[in-house]
């Protein structure tokens, strides 16, 4: 088993002499819009269908509304393979062997965001392949909490309400595949996209994508600073990674109402947060990502072929890696990606 220290790799970390991680701006290569279950749930690679417009919507709003009547629910066993990503990539034409990390956003989200969330266990799935390293989603360490399906559906009925959807609908999306460096390593990520401006300059000469979030207006003086010091990296990473530059913010209280809806752009968010006196460091994030997945990357070349399991254990402050007992990902390499 190989271990990472994260608790070292913070205390040796120093913000003011730290090379500032070079990051290239993503450039979006293919895209999909995913239907619903309700339609067969069918991956159409190549089809924006499933971009809709940004539309403000009227205030205030019932976000509990329709989710005992209206909501067609993603299945809870449902995953998001990397199968999906290389059957795009290929559709795409991308050259794999100009490839070195294949993932979802979701999993850069755990990796980097770990230096601000030390107290959340995750895992991941990697596999090094064909010069690759592929890394799939692992649902072990997710968080519950209470109430927490009505709380995800506050979340997309947001979506819905922000474009002009009656139907609440988590079994469908619309996601872009971009290519981008992270410091020494050439990303091939897919995240999804919640809508987009109608005008504006976007990726590639489209439509500027939007990523909207809902926040519980903040009651005291320690739910602000939670909101600057835990969310705002949160939602700078997640836009960032995938090139999307505004955020539009819906502030609702205690039962559900929508009271608020603002645009926020996305580089605003760090010194939005230095000024309220919780300022956090992008570049730490950045570096520790570039660390952690170089560390994966060599550990996953000296077993090609072997899915590991990558786990970050808030107990020991370590992320370990250790071979997978089971699982099927390098067979479904192999049948994607013959060498």
């Amino acid at each position: 088993m190989s271990v990472f220290n994260v608790a070292n790799f913070l205390a040796q970390w120093d913000s003011t002499a730290a090379p500032a991680v070079q990051v290239s701006k993503p450039r979006q290569v293919h895209c999909w819009t995913k239907t619903s279950k309700d339609e067969g749930g069918q991956f159409c690679f190549g089809d924006e269908s499933g971009l809709l417009p940004y539309k403000p919507p009227s205030l205030p709003a019932d976000l509990n509304a329709g989710f005992e009547t209206a909501y067609t629910k993603k299945d809870d066993w449902e995953v998001s393979p990397v199968d999906t990503i290389i059957q795009a990539g290929t559709a795409a034409a991308v050259d794999w062997s100009k490839v070195g990390l294949c993932t979802y956003r979701n999993n850069l989200n755990k990796v980097l965001l770990t230096p601000v969330s030390l107290d959340n266990d995750w895992a991941v799935d990697a596999c090094f392949w064909g010069g690759t390293l592929f890394l799939d989603i692992n649902k072990a360490g997710n968080q519950e909490y209470p109430n927490q399906d009505k709380f995800v559906y506050y979340g997309y009925k947001f979506e819905a309400l922000c474009t002009g959807q009656d139907h609440v609908d988590s079994s469908s999306e619309f996601a872009v595949l971009v290519q981008y460096r992270l410091g020494s390593h050439s990303v091939l990520m897919a995240a999804e996209i919640d809508c987009a401006k109608e005008e504006g300059d976007g990726p590639d000469g489209g439509r500027p994508y939007v990523e909207l979030k809902t926040y519980k207006m903040p009651a005291h003086s320690r739910a602000v600073a939670i909101m600057y010091k835990d969310k705002h990296p949160r939602w700078w990473l997640q836009s960032f990674l995938a090139g999307v530059t505004t955020l539009v913010l819906g502030a609702r209280n205690h039962t559900g109402q929508l009271l608020k809806v603002h645009e926020v752009p996305v580089q605003l968010l760090l010194g939005l947060s230095a000024n309220a006196g919780q300022a956090w460091d992008p570049n730490l994030l950045l570096g520790f990502g570039d660390s952690v997945l170089s560390w994966i990357a060599a550990a996953a070349q000296q077993q090609p072929g072997q899915q590991l399991l990558v786990s970050y254990s808030k107990d020991s402050r370590e992320i370990h890696l250790e071979p997978a007992e089971d699982g099927s990902m390098a067979q479904r390499l192999a049948q994607l990606l013959p060498q």
